[in-house]
């Protein structure tokens, strides 16, 4: 059995969808109650750009990895190590 890297890509994906979801509650929040003026709206802006520049970044890193690069390959090891029985 061999693992690979994309591991790593499925826990920073499960990590990226648990902020999504945290931040559409915290927007959710905002726009319902919240006090509409212009420091909470470049507030809000202001995150929700570095949001997407933080994003758009780690995909352009993320992109050049090749996932399939085997991490640990184990061979036929039984509970307590190999046997022979």
């Amino acid at each position: 059995m061999t693992l690979t890297i994309i591991i790593f890509l499925y826990a920073y994906l499960l990590f990226v969808l648990v902020w999504l979801v945290f931040s559409l509650i915290a927007l959710y929040h905002i726009i319902k109650y919240g006090q509409i003026s212009f420091t909470s709206s470049i507030a809000t802006f202001s995150y929700l750009a570095v949001s997407a520049l933080i994003l758009y970044v780690s995909y352009q890193y993320l992109s050049q990895i090749d996932w399939s690069v085997a991490l640990i390959t184990v061979g036929n090891i039984g509970f307590f190590g190999s046997s022979n029985f």
